[in-house]
């Protein structure tokens, strides 16, 4: 690389790096997504937190795979986080989430200088990708680091096999090899790389290099990867693994396909004007060719037709037009997944979308001559600041669940599924009437939504409604007679009343239906506690200890220092003490006022325990 290039790759690398912080810093003082995927992929999978033989066996185990998609190359990042940051903190993982979108700008880049070796092209596609609002949704959501890795190693294969084919000697072969290796990587991160064997043969045919023929064969080895892979996601998508595949929308193939047309053009108008961006996008459904359907198939057909244009002026151009519309192809509905459309699902195609915007801003630049080219350049500059200002106002709603979903439900308030999310975020921060209002208008626009029917019933019982919460209940077994956390909530009903001995079989049919359940251990052995049978519920404590999955052992560590308080066995109580306090267990109140716990106040042992895990609230007593 001449100096002069190097010096304008680092200047321009200083500038994409900058504008990045400037838009997406704040991130990094927000939290998790508690309710919205943060929780299922880092919150609450055991998994996730740390490196261990078992924690790497589990990601890497298809058989085990409970979330819906088959990542564990991000579940690695996830372990990688916890350990760098000292556990769970949000503002590292928000950190790393930006870094990585960074260097995939920073690789677009150096592709498309590679390819097409002008700077005003590959500067102004690089900020497109970077600072777009669309973009925000990936950056933003610590879940989505599946979708950055994935393109991270897409393009670092792409690159190596760009080495491949401009090297005919052992260097090359090596190339070929680490590409195909990161392909794999990117393919355990996320499977929406699926698509770079097709991309592949499209860059070898439309950047033709002299005296190379388009191969096949060299392509073989992607395909079969791609294909495997994706025979793993469709398997770990199904229902019963937890997974969002779902019937066809609109209950056929044909109604899918006439509903694309338009969320198709509700991308391209996302991308043009980004107004309306939501976490949760409600395209209605189409079962016949509608004035709208035929609008979008005549708007898409014009957009082919010029696309075709551009492609027969400018082979290397047109690539990107393919590029953006086979980056589209994955989640284009042809295997349908619950939610049509998503903001995430454009953070690789828009990479096409960016290099023909930089192509149309070079070829201005060359009509215009260099005297006007301030013009341009400023034109460009204002825009660029006017989607990095749109980026920056769109992160500010990603600070919790609550300011996700209640922007969303604003902006989508016939989405049943958006009222659901934002009553369970307003329960998890404490805001039970708010709570209350929104599950209740969820189960106006869905009345045998079972999951909310079972939050209303918990939620009731909870502030004493019991009558409305048993009313609630029994609406949910109408529908689902095995709803296990259903009838665990019903024991909880009965418990309210005083009636322990129907709040036990309430909790024994859920006990029945899913053994496995360990709340419902938890909730048994808190009832055993009340009827003072301690050799029970340190049964089921023990059970809950013993489980694999490691579920709450914190609060059951703390179960068990009431069980053994309740008992008169102090030493054995100041043991589970030790061990809640260290798996993180932090009810500072509790441990000094609940009255089951008066045998060991008095221990000097609680004492030194007290203040070794609170010594400021200790010192200050």
């Amino acid at each position: 690389m001449e100096l002069r290039n190097y010096r304008n790759y680092v200047l321009d690398s200083v500038l994409l790096v900058c504008a990045v912080a400037a838009v997406y810093g704040r991130l990094t003082g927000y939290s998790f997504q508690t309710h919205w995927d943060d929780n299922i992929y880092i919150l609450n999978n055991p998994a996730a937190h740390g490196f261990s033989w078992e924690h790497v066996r589990t990601v890497f185990d298809v058989t085990a795979v409970s979330i819906g998609q088959y990542n564990p190359l991000s579940m690695l990042s996830f372990m990688l986080d916890f350990t760098l940051w000292g556990g769970l903190n949000p503002e590292g993982y928000h950190l790393s989430n930006i870094v990585i979108h960074t260097l995939n700008g920073l690789l677009v880049y150096r592709l498309l200088i590679r390819l097409h070796g002008e700077r005003l092209l590959a500067l102004v596609a690089t900020a497109v990708f970077l600072l777009h609002p669309v973009q925000v949704e990936s950056v933003a959501w610590i879940a989505e680091r599946k979708g950055l890795l994935s393109l991270f190693f897409m393009l670092i294969s792409w690159e190596f096999y760009c080495r491949y084919r401009d090297e005919d000697d052992g260097n090359g072969r090596l190339a070929y090899s680490v590409s195909l290796v990161t392909y794999l990587l990117s393919l355990m991160a996320k499977t929406a790389s699926v698509v770079l064997p097709l991309l592949l043969l499209l860059f070898d045919w439309c950047f033709e290099k002299q005296g190379r023929r388009v191969k096949l064969l060299d392509k073989v080895p992607y395909f079969v990867a791609a294909g495997i892979f994706s025979a793993i996601e469709i398997f770990s998508e199904m229902p019963q693994q937890g997974g969002a595949l779902v019937g066809y929308h609109g209950g056929s193939p044909l109604a899918t396909f006439y509903t694309m047309l338009t969320v198709f053009c509700r991308y391209l108008m996302l991308l043009v004007w980004p107004a309306g961006l939501n976490i949760e996008h409600l395209p209605p459904i189409y079962r016949s060719p509608e004035i709208m359907v035929i609008g979008a198939a005549l708007l898409l057909a014009v957009l082919a037709f010029a696309g075709y244009r551009l492609f027969k002026y400018n082979r290397t151009i047109g690539f990107w037009v393919m590029f953006f519309w086979v980056g589209l192809l994955p989640v284009s509905q042809i295997v349908p997944l619950i939610l049509m459309m998503y903001e995430h699902y454009l953070y690789m195609p828009i990479i096409g979308v960016g290099a023909l915007v930089g192509y149309g801003a070079t070829r201005m630049r060359d009509r215009l001559g260099s005297r006007r080219a301030l013009l341009l350049y400023s034109g460009l500059a204002l825009w660029l600041l006017a989607l990095s200002v749109t980026s920056h106002q769109r992160t500010a709603v990603w600070k919790d669940s609550l300011t996700l979903f209640g922007d969303a439900a604003t902006k989508s308030p016939g989405g049943f599924r958006v009222w659901e999310v934002l009553g369970e975020a307003n329960y998890f921060f404490g805001n039970m009437q708010a709570s209350r209002t929104a599950l209740e208008n969820s189960l106006k626009l869905k009345q045998d939504n079972t999951d909310v029917l079972w939050a209303l019933g918990k939620l009731l019982t909870e502030q004493g409604e019991l009558d409305r919460g048993y009313d609630y209940l029994q609406k949910l077994f109408a529908v689902n007679p095995k709803y296990v956390m259903g009838w665990a909530t019903l024991g909880d009903n009965y418990l309210a009343r005083g009636n322990y001995g129907k709040a036990k079989e309430m909790y024994n049919k859920a006990y029945s239906l899913q053994p496995e359940a360990l709340q419902v251990l938890m909730s048994l052995g808190k009832l055993a506690i009340l009827e003072k049978h301690f050799d029970e519920a340190r049964g089921y404590f023990n059970r809950i200890e013993a489980d694999q999955r490691k579920w709450n052992l914190a609060e059951n560590a703390y179960q068990m220092v009431r069980t053994e308080s309740l008992a008169g066995r102090t030493d054995q109580a100041l043991e589970w003490l030790e061990k809640a306090l260290y798996r993180g267990y932090k009810d500072y109140y509790a441990l000094n006022t609940n009255m089951e716990l008066a045998t060991v106040w008095n221990n000097p042992r609680f004492a030194y325990l007290m203040l070794q895990y609170f010594p400021e609230e200790e010192k200050s007593r």
